[in-house]
């Protein structure tokens, strides 16, 4: 693959905006040679959301189709606690997380993302536990989406930022061939794991594998992180300019065994700031 670009090497997008029409994203995606890209399919800080369009869905169908592109994320909002212990919000919480699930599969979307949540009032056990009894109360297995969660900073007392804590999540879910996980970058590194150093990095790599399996790995959050490792912050930096750096980032758009799995920047220009991302992974690829 000598020569190619990193939007060609591997399946990297971005965080899409969809002011104007949803429909719009595939062709914002597309300006920076993006092949695939995430969404909000509704307003994320908000537990209403207006019904999707007929033609809008139909349209950005097509774009999508049109453009080659796959692997598309749809990130759920981010008022779903699926670990909070209080019942009322909880029935809250599972009903527009449906509604996430229900846009998603309308959309034709691949992957929903979450962040699993916040153990507030309960115990880590019981909150993963809430995650996966939530999780089975809503996955159906005639669903086009798969559910991705993701790796969380530790920030709080939010729970996921360790892979021991996912695989108990997704060990007692009933329908496991629609669970996964996105990795996000930064997330990881300020969780405590070393993925930065090459060394650090393989390690980490072959832990997640011991311990989840590298096939639900389905997809990725590529960040760079304000804080450092095991700092718990969740701030996420501009791709090269964070403590993870572009020599943590470089272990990930080198690694083909993850050429088909979607990268999506989080970074916080959004797309104000893709094209020096893009520039800065350009610079760290390995002629293969």
């Amino acid at each position: 693959m000598v020569g190619l670009g990193v939007t060609e090497k591997m399946l990297i997008g971005g965080h899409i905006s969809t002011a104007g029409g949803i429909y719009l994203s595939p062709e914002r995606a597309a300006k920076f040679s993006f092949r695939t890209f995430q969404i909000f399919s509704k307003n994320q800080m908000q537990w209403k959301a207006k019904p999707l369009l007929k033609e809008d869905v139909e349209k950005f169908q097509n774009e999508v189709k049109s453009r080659g592109m796959k692997g598309i994320m749809v990130h759920a909002s981010y008022l779903l606690n699926m670990a909070t212990p209080d019942l009322e919000l909880r029935s809250k919480v599972i009903e527009a997380f449906g509604e996430e699930i229900r846009r998603a599969d309308i959309l034709g979307i691949d992957y929903l993302t979450f962040h699993p949540g916040s153990s507030n009032g309960t115990s880590e056990k019981e909150a993963l536990k809430n995650i996966a009894d939530n999780l089975n109360q809503l996955i159906k297995s005639g669903q086009k989406c798969t559910i991705l969660l993701e790796t969380s900073a530790g920030q709080g007392k939010t729970v996921g930022h360790t892979f021991e804590q996912l695989a108990e999540i997704l060990d007692q879910i009933q329908i496991k061939g629609k669970v996964g996980i996105c990795f996000d970058t930064c997330h990881v590194f300020a969780a405590g794991y070393d993925i930065k150093s090459k060394s650090g990095y393989a390690e980490t790599m072959d832990r997640f594998n011991s311990t989840i399996g590298l096939d639900k790995l389905k997809g990725f959050h590529l960040n760079d992180s304000k804080k450092g490792i095991n700092s718990r912050v969740d701030r996420h930096e501009q791709i090269g300019d964070g403590m993870l750096g572009i020599d943590g980032i470089s272990n990930f758009i080198n690694d083909m065994r993850f050429a088909d799995t979607p990268m999506n920047l989080e970074t916080p220009l959004g797309e104000g700031g893709y094209e020096k991302d893009l520039a800065a992974m350009n610079a760290a690829l390995k002629e293969d």
